[in-house]
């Protein structure tokens, strides 16, 4: 009787761990973000994730940021010399200039005119990096992680398509999601760690 018990006691325990385990994976608007990823042998975990929408209708893609300890502060974010991943999973087919003018358009929103100027180099080369890709489609992933260094590494659908030296561009790049002026209130409060819709 009392093997019995421990034993239904024991399964009981295992799938409450089970559980728990699969409530800890975030999915947005269909798509399921890992808890945990490895850049370059580094560990980070999902702080928050988040919808990116266009006039309030068309879905564009799923934003999912990705540090070593969670974190609320977005400055402290913007400005840490830490690992940290934006991944961008599209809900919809997008061509690589549109992407390219909205990528611009966040950067520009969240730096002055002499900051702009000084970053034009390595926004061309950026932008170099993302006419690679002919065209985005729904399901496509883009990574950015911008690392201790203060490199920016652009990969599409895990294959590395550029390396970029600067942290002045690592930090301009965050602050289309977490500046003063993101490029969405509420997908910034989610990446913060906020709720977010399923």
């Amino acid at each position: 009787m009392d093997d019995r018990n421990a034993g239904k006691r024991f399964a009981m325990a295992l799938l409450l761990m089970l559980a728990s385990t699969q409530a800890l994976a975030a999915t947005v608007s269909g798509v399921k973000l890992e808890d945990q990823v490895t850049v370059n042998g580094s560990s980070l975990v999902l702080n928050g994730a988040g919808l990116r929408t266009k006039y309030l209708l068309a879905n564009v893609y799923v934003a999912a940021l990705y540090l070593p300890q969670k974190s609320g502060d977005a400055d402290g974010i913007i400005g840490a010399a830490e690992l940290r991943r934006i991944s961008l999973t599209m809900k919809r087919d997008v061509g690589t200039a549109t992407m390219t003018k909205a990528f611009h358009e966040g950067v520009s929103n969240n730096l002055s005119a002499a900051e702009l100027t000084a970053l034009k180099p390595k926004l061309d080369q950026l932008d170099q990096s993302f006419h690679k890709v002919t065209a985005l489609k729904s399901g496509d992933v883009i990574a950015l992680d911008f690392g201790a260094d203060g490199s920016t590494r652009v990969s599409y659908n895990g294959q590395l398509q550029d390396s970029i030296a600067g942290a002045d561009l690592s930090a301009a790049l965050l602050k289309i999601w977490l500046g003063s002026k993101p490029v969405q209130d509420d997908l910034k409060r989610a990446l913060l760690g906020a709720a977010s819709a399923a």
